[in-house]
């Protein structure tokens, strides 16, 4: 250091101006590239700060877009699942509907009415809850009383077909009758046998169709007095869509108007009370 200190002080002035300047433009490059560099990383520094906050602001947003994704899903199906439910009770007098079928289409709604209460409030919960379960216990009522119906459907197709198969064999004794006849056929034994056969298929036949008129009418009344028993679970059902209904749009963040989805609800009922009692009072007039 000594040596290079002495150095520098045999040089003439001017050269060691020109030292001296040449380090001092040198120390302010350093200075300013130093600087810059600083300046550079509190940059990135900010911007990656500003990056990780952004990320999770766009993480946190996907998330709620996410979430309100499946409440969507959730409770539009578990609307749906509420109004189908008063639709099942309203096909339970449509005797040509399979009773298996119907209870297949209850157990389907209960998978809907199931993920709600795993996401929703307990208010939704509560409103979903209890219409679910009056829901069943209207339909196994229902379901119920529909069995001897049902079996008395199906003792009229029995008897139809007996009287089918008795018409048909009586039928076949005419047949046989023509037959003797055409090759003038006079044995007593044969003829007696093909009589009496034909008077015996035709009097089962008869009896028969006398079993099945009656039975018919017994149907026909109590299916008239099941389908009121029917609408009637709709008129009792029908109100208890209104608060699931409104929990179900509070939980969509969706307006509801309870006073007047309330009066909608009362007009329909009285409106379609008055179209079951026109309904039923022409079917009892039909019926005689």
């Amino acid at each position: 250091m000594d040596t290079i200190v002495k150095a520098l002080a045999a040089l003439p002035d001017t050269s060691k101006a020109a030292i001296v300047a040449a380090v001092v433009t040198f120390l302010g490059t350093l200075a300013a590239a130093i600087a810059a560099l600083v300046g550079i990383l509190f940059t990135n520094r900010g911007h990656e700060r500003r990056f990780q906050r952004q990320l999770r602001h766009d993480q946190a947003q996907k998330k709620i877009e996410r979430d309100m994704l499946l409440r969507k899903e959730v409770y539009l199906e578990a609307a749906e699942a509420l109004v189908n439910g008063l639709s099942i009770i309203g096909r339970h007098p449509d005797l040509s509907v399979p009773q298996q079928q119907l209870g297949q289409e209850i157990s389907d709604l209960r998978g809907a009415f199931a993920k709600v209460s795993m996401i929703g409030s307990s208010e939704t919960v509560t409103a979903v809850s209890t219409y679910s379960t009056e829901l069943t216990a209207t339909v196994l009522e229902l379901s119920l009383a529909r069995f001897p119906i049902l079996q008395k459907q199906n003792r009229l197709a029995v008897l139809g077909e007996q009287i089918k198969a008795f018409g048909a064999e009586r039928d076949r004794m005419v047949e046989l009758m023509k037959q003797l006849n055409f090759a003038g056929d006079r044995e007593p034994a044969r003829w007696e046998f093909v009589q009496k056969t034909f008077e015996f298929e035709a009097k089962r036949a008869e009896d028969t169709r006398t079993s099945q008129n009656a039975l018919d009418a017994e149907l026909r009344g109590e299916w008239l007095v099941y389908m009121q028993r029917c609408f009637e679970a709709l008129f009792r059902m029908s109100p208890l869509l209104l608060p699931a209904i409104r929990a179900v749009r509070e939980e969509l963040g969706l307006g509801f108007d309870e006073d007047h989805y309330k009066r909608l609800v009362e007009t329909n009922l009285s409106r379609q009370r008055q179209v079951v009692k026109e309904f039923m009072d022409g079917l009892q007039a039909l019926r005689g």
